[in-house]
């Protein structure tokens, strides 16, 4: 849940820090009084998209920071974790808006990208306004919310439709591929086959390049070499040679070490080493002098070797190792060109078998969904009944289609909100009292399934009042007592329930606007919900209406 929200340089906000407590707290105001600037604050907190006009005038950035308590959001936690982000017993985000009109997105103090923002903060915050509205009356999401409604049931079978509709999607593309080839495609079996023929008869062998180098290199430099193993051999071999004379050495240390009692025989092991490793170098050296030959024809073959390597390398932009794997590339393009109506006839078959494959998982799929959203209209019909919708039908619509990702239906919510009217889509309603109520509805479910710590409804309840108006105000309630709620409203039976109101004022100051928010309790609250009752004048009449309003809903 949503603790504490800070805003500095904000809009036309200076500086507002607003405590938000567990429950139902409600946001009112006079109309441009802030109230829709507090929620453009908490949208740039899950991810929203940042725009310079948001810095305060004249100020070189804006600061929001939320402070959230996530102990009942597994979800988050792990989410964390996974970002390897440090956590504690609550979570700050913060979003700093430069004036350039770029931004920076904080978790616990460590930066972050705008995405995984959205995706931690999807988690903990929903926000439902005019926006969410549209997304919720479009069909082609329906099937999304019924899938998340489903709370994970029939997942299992969701993921192997998914899968078998990709393979399929593969296979048909493929298809398409070689039923695209035409005439080119013999004049590419003609380079190929070429490209191929070139590149076997040059039988490259895997590592013969570091070989090639290594022993030109050695035959280039067979002068000089010859030269160093004989000075290197000499000074083993010849009359005063190391090795003899380390031998006198050792024998002489011997001596000493004896009459020492061991006090060199340390030493005398090393030497004794030493000598043993020239003794062995030495035969080493002998053996690769007798060896060293020059080849003045060898060395001819391995550098005309290297230039057809070389020139291979660049007529096809690949290394050697690359040119041996584009061996088997071409082989197998020859292969499949050549036998192009075979491997189009067994490919056929191939999607016809995972075309049967995707009928059967989907129609697995359908039958689950079905299933739950028989359970999902039975809760959506007692939310909108119990919200003064009395005579309204709701269904949800099946229509068969040509398999998609989605399954091998398409989804729509209808609704008749009056009886002997017909069923139609969502986006068919025009009564905005009817659209909120069947929003709110729809939300209620929905966030509950979401598993979210808090929800923010900006207006929700337009179009709406008398028994309606307070129909809603139970079902926003209801809501607060699993998750908490923030409402923006207008309604005074919204703020006579609430177990939190908030009063955002606007107020000229040193020549600039400002914006204030105060907790109202008490009298404070009777006279705000009057006004929003009266929408004029405060009179005696409507402040006890208010107080009795906020009385009754106490019970």
């Amino acid at each position: 849940m949503l603790q504490t929200l800070s805003i500095r340089q904000f809009a036309i906000i200076d500086e507002l820090s607003i405590e938000i407590k567990e429950g139902l707290t409600v946001l009112s105001g006079e109309t441009g009084a802030g109230k829709s600037i507090i929620i453009d604050a908490i949208s740039m907190l899950i991810g929203a998209r940042a725009s310079q006009n948001l810095v305060r005038h004249g100020e070189n950035k804006a600061v929001i920071e939320g402070v959230f308590d996530i102990d009942d959001n597994p979800n988050v936690r792990q989410l964390l974790e996974e970002k390897d982000i440090d956590q504690d017993d609550f979570m700050i985000v913060k979003r700093e808006i430069m004036k350039t009109g770029k931004s920076i997105c904080k978790i616990n103090s460590q930066t972050v990208t705008l995405s995984e923002l959205k995706q931690v903060m999807q988690e903990l915050l929903d926000i439902h306004g005019q926006h969410e509205t549209q997304h919720l009356l479009k069909s082609k999401y329906h099937i999304r919310l019924l899938d998340e409604f489903s709370g994970g049931r029939y997942q299992a079978i969701l993921d192997e439709y998914t899968d078998a509709f990709k393979i399929y999607q593969e296979k048909k593309e493929e298809l398409r591929k070689l039923e695209q080839k035409d005439e080119s495609l013999l004049q590419r079996l003609d380079l190929i086959k070429f490209q191929h023929n070139e590149l076997t008869q040059a039988k490259l062998v895997a590592g013969e390049v570091n070989q090639l180098k290594d022993d030109i290199n050695r035959l280039r430099n067979f002068e000089k070499l010859n030269h160093e193993l004989t000075k290197t051999v000499n000074y083993l071999s010849d009359e005063n040679n190391i090795i003899d004379k380390l031998f006198d050495f050792n024998e002489s240390l011997k001596e000493i070490d004896e009459i020492l009692k061991g006090e060199y025989a340390s030493l005398l092991e090393e030497t004794n080493s030493v000598y043993y490793l020239l003794e062995d170098a030495k035969h080493r050296l002998y053996d690769e002098l007798t060896s060293n030959e020059y080849d003045e024809n060898l060395l001819n073959d391995m550098e005309a070797r290297m230039n057809l390597i070389q020139q291979f390398e660049r007529k096809y932009g690949k290394n050697h190792d690359e040119l041996i794997l584009l061996i088997d590339d071409l082989e197998t393009e020859i292969n499949q060109i050549e036998n192009l109506e075979e491997s189009t006839s067994q490919l056929k078959k191939e999607i016809e078998l995972q075309y049967q494959k995707v009928i059967a998982k989907g129609t697995q799929l359908s039958k689950e969904r079905r299933t739950d959203a028989l359970d999902l209209r039975h809760k959506i019909l007692d939310e909108i009944h119990h919200l003064e919708m009395k005579s309204a039908n709701f269904e949800i619509a099946f229509s068969k289609t040509e398999p998609t990702l989605a399954g091998l239906e398409t989804i729509e919510f209808m609704i008749s909100p009056n009886k002997g009217e017909p069923l139609k889509g969502l986006d068919k309603i025009a009564s905005g009292g009817e659209l909120s109520r069947i929003m709110l509805a729809l939300k209620t479910i929905f966030a509950e399934n979401r598993g979210q710590t808090a929800i923010l409804f900006d207006e929700v309840d337009t179009g709406v009042s008398g028994r309606v108006a307070q129909k809603m105000a139970e079902k926003m309630k209801q809501i607060a007592q699993h998750i908490q709620v923030i409402c923006i409203s207008h309604l005074p039976q919204v703020a006579a329930i609430s177990d939190h109101h908030l009063f955002i004022e606007k107020h000229e100051r040193d020549d600039r606007t400002i914006t204030t928010v105060t907790e109202l309790t008490g009298d404070d609250k009777v006279k705000e919900v009057a006004r929003m009752i009266s929408g004029v004048e405060v009179t005696p009449l409507t402040l006890e209406h208010a107080a009795e309003l906020i009385s009754q809903n106490k019970d």
